[in-house]
C-alpha cells in the first residue's frame, strides 16, 4: 500500500474566511449570557450585581498584574477577562462576601489562564477553576445560598 494512486487527490476542503476576532467572539458569547445575567439580577437583585462586579473585577486586575506592560492593552481589550470574571460570578451564590468573589477571579485568571500560558492554551475552563478553588477553600460559603427574592427586593443586600 505504499504506491500513490494518481487518480486521488487530496485537499483540504474550502472554508469560508470569517473576519471572527477573539474580541469580537468574547462578545458574542457576553451577548449570549446577558439573558442569564439579568435573570440573575432580577432573581437575586442588588447582591448577584455585587458579586458579578468583584468576580470581574479580580480577573481584570489580576490580568493587568501579570500581563508584560507592552501586553496590556491588547489583553485586556480582548474580552475574556471579563467573560471569566462573569462566568465565575454567575456560578457563585449571591450572599458569597465579595472578597471571597475577588479572590476567585484573580485564581481563575491567574491559575486557569495565565499560568498555561494565556489565552487559548490553558487546560480547564479558566471560571471553573476558580470555582473548583474557592468550593475546597471556602465550602460553607460556597453551598450557602440565599433565597431568591424577585425584583420587588433588587436593593435587598443579602
Amino acid at each position: 500500500m505504499s504506491t500513490r494512486d494518481p487518480r486521488l487527490l487530496l485537499q483540504s476542503a474550502p472554508l469560508l474566511k470569517q473576519q471572527l476576532t477573539t474580541r469580537g467572539a468574547m462578545l458574542d458569547v457576553l451577548l449570549a449570557l446577558a439573558p442569564a445575567t439579568l435573570a440573575g439580577l432580577w432573581f437575586f437583585g442588588l447582591s448577584a450585581l455585587l458579586v458579578l462586579g468583584a468576580s470581574i473585577a479580580g480577573c481584570i486586575l489580576t490580568e493587568w498584574v501579570f500581563t508584560p506592560q507592552n501586553r496590556r492593552r491588547e489583553h485586556l481589550l480582548d474580552g475574556s477577562g471579563v467573560l471569566t470574571g462573569l462566568l465565575l460570578g454567575l456560578t457563585l451564590p449571591p450572599s458569597l462576601p465579595l472578597w471571597i468573589a475577588f479572590v476567585g477571579g484573580a485564581v481563575s485568571i491567574g491559575l486557569g489562564k495565565l499560568i498555561w500560558g494565556g489565552l487559548g492554551q490553558n487546560l480547564f475552563n479558566p471560571a471553573l477553576v476558580g470555582r473548583a478553588f474557592l468550593l475546597a477553600t471556602f465550602p460553607t460559603a460556597m453551598t450557602t445560598w440565599s433565597p431568591a427574592g424577585g425584583p420587588g427586593d433588587f436593593f435587598q443586600v443579602h
